[in-house]
């Protein structure tokens, strides 16, 4: 028998101890798709051998599915209890485009109902996106007017089509206890991640990227019917919504199936959209509460953060905070404006049920916008007890030749609207032709303006910086308006009363305040010591 040497002994000994590769160790056992007949070269079909190892793992109560360096081709693949689908670095999967691979609902990753699975690895997802120039198919509802507009400029009318397979990347169904870690998904054709009725779900390190010009109804993350959510440390690039909380129906569930979404934390993520960083609805048939999204950057975006309730929903205890925001307007086709806030409450059909949105904190948020934020309640109900506390928003001129902004912030049909330390500045000096007034606030009850900074967009212009219209019961307090301010404060409507001015400085403005537009002279109400321009 051959001995070994010393040093060759130390050797084995050592390498006993190092760890094994965290692919290995991740649950009892590990299937590699190698070992069933997936070769890692894209020409080969491994949509069966991928599958083998799932089944295989799920057979012997759980593990490791694990999908070595290499290209597969692969059409939809079933998680099941108690296994992990683990993608090495350097492995990548392909979307098929062969529909014949995606029986049932077309999904590459899918499950349904299943328990304790992951999705991990520094692989990657490709799902081949295609796109065509031409006119729009379809007619848009929402962006009626944006589209006209950009006719009425001669922009061109064409824009970007989705062509070949298309398919949802990742859909988990009524699953609970999900973990999805590291993995990149790009060029998705459809939603990149949906939850839809799942418990217990953690998204972290995830990359997801599509096209920023071409890449619609690409959207990174659907959280929907979903609670017990928690998304950290992804960045997502994408054409449509980047987080996007939905309260949906799906087609192979009982008819006008619905869940709530509770209890979900958004942070630490890096966000870049053509349409909506952080949203929550259209599809809004159940509730929404105690939803959080912070310490997260949002860059070259459409819009920054929006509500949009139009099913009968009610979306309450939202906190928004410590979040740095820069929009940038896109094509005409993209819902937004390039505004930091739309909180906006519709009925989809005039059947539709009227929902709400109540108690909404928006703190410690920085914006470069170019479009006018709203936070707009309905005709027939308003929305209560929205928060603006430390913000600051610094208006652009618009990108594209469709202008559509005017006030920095608009805000109709709201009880209990508190703006707090919210500082307003225009770009550029005077700003954009068409820009108005820093802020108006219409058919508002119990408003308080409090440590407020801003002018209109043209310094001494007649608009003022400040429009309070059907204001009932306002406190202005500790507000300042900037050097260049014409006339500070607005306040008109019949049924404006109660406003009360306190410790203000006024005195960079040309006049402090005007009664006007049919209020009444006793509508406003100043103490001798709060100080005031000429």
């Amino acid at each position: 028998m051959r001995r070994m040497s010393a040093g060759a002994l130390f050797l084995v000994a050592a390498g006993s101890l190092l760890p094994s590769a965290p692919a290995r160790a991740e649950g009892p056992l590990t299937c590699s798709a190698a070992e069933f007949g997936a070769t890692g070269r894209r020409a080969d079909p491994a949509t069966r051998a991928l599958q083998r190892a799932i089944d295989a793992c799920h057979a012997k109560g759980g593990g490791t599915a694990y999908v070595p360096p290499g290209e597969y081709t692969t059409g939809t693949l079933e998680l099941k209890d108690n296994v992990t689908l683990y993608l090495e670095a350097g492995a990548t999967l392909f979307v098929s485009q062969d529909p014949a691979e995606f029986p049932g609902m077309r999904a590459l990753i899918h499950a349904e109902g299943a328990r304790r699975i992951a999705l991990r690895g520094r692989g990657r997802i490709d799902g081949l996106a295609r796109y065509e120039w031409g006119l729009p198919e379809a007619h848009d509802v929402e962006i009626e007017r944006e589209q006209e507009l950009a006719r009425r400029a001669g922009v061109d009318m064409r824009r970007w089509l989705r062509r070949g397979l298309q398919a949802l990347t990742v859909v988990l169904v009524r699953c609970r206890d999900v973990l999805v870690e590291d993995v990149t998904i790009e060029d998705s054709t459809l939603w990149a991640m949906r939850l839809w009725g799942c418990d217990g779900v953690v998204v972290r390190g995830v990359t997801i990227t599509s096209d920023l010009e071409k890449g619609a109804n690409s959207d990174g993350i659907d959280v929907d019917g979903s609670r017990n959510v928690r998304i950290s440390d992804c960045r997502i690039t994408t054409g449509d919504d980047a987080i996007v909380l939905k309260s949906g129906t799906i087609d192979w569930a009982p008819e006008g199936q619905t869940f709530p979404v509770e209890n979900v934390t958004v942070t630490n993520c890096v966000l870049s959209t053509s349409s909506t960083a952080f949203m929550i609805g259209t599809e809004s048939f159940s509730d929404f509460r105690h939803i959080v999204f912070s310490n997260s950057v949002v860059r070259q975006s459409n819009k920054g953060i929006g509500i949009n309730v139009q099913d009968g929903a009610t979306v309450s205890d939202v906190r928004v905070s410590n979040v740095t925001v820069d929009l940038r307007r896109r094509h005409w086709n993209w819902w937004g404006d390039a505004e930091l806030l739309y909180f906006v409450l519709k009925k989809r059909t005039p059947g539709s049920k009227l929902g709400a949105i109540e108690d909404v904190v928006v703190r410690d948020v920085t914006a470069r916008a170019q479009g006018t934020s709203r936070i707009l309640g309905h005709a027939e109900r308003r929305l209560e007890n929205v928060t603006l506390a430390d913000v600051q928003i610094v208006m652009e001129p618009e990108s594209t030749p469709d202008k559509r902004a005017t006030a920095a912030l608009r805000a109709d049909g709201v009880d209990r609207l508190t703006l707090r330390n919210v500082d307003v500045r225009w770009a550029d000096g005077d700003g954009a032709p068409g820009w108005t007034s820093a802020l108006e606030l219409a058919r508002v009850d119990e408003l308080t303006l409090d440590g407020v900074v801003a002018r209109q967009a043209q310094a001494g212009a007649a608009v003022p910086a400040v429009v309070l219209d059907q204001v009932d019961g306002a406190s202005v307090r500790a507000c300042r308006a900037l050097p260049g301010t014409g006339l500070f404060l607005s306040v008109r409507g019949a049924s404006s009363r109660g406003v009360r001015l306190f410790a203000n400085d006024f005195s960079e403005a040309k006049r402090a305040y005007a009664v006007e537009g049919g209020a009444r002279d006793d509508s406003v109400m100043e103490p001798a010591w709060s100080r005031g321009g000429e």
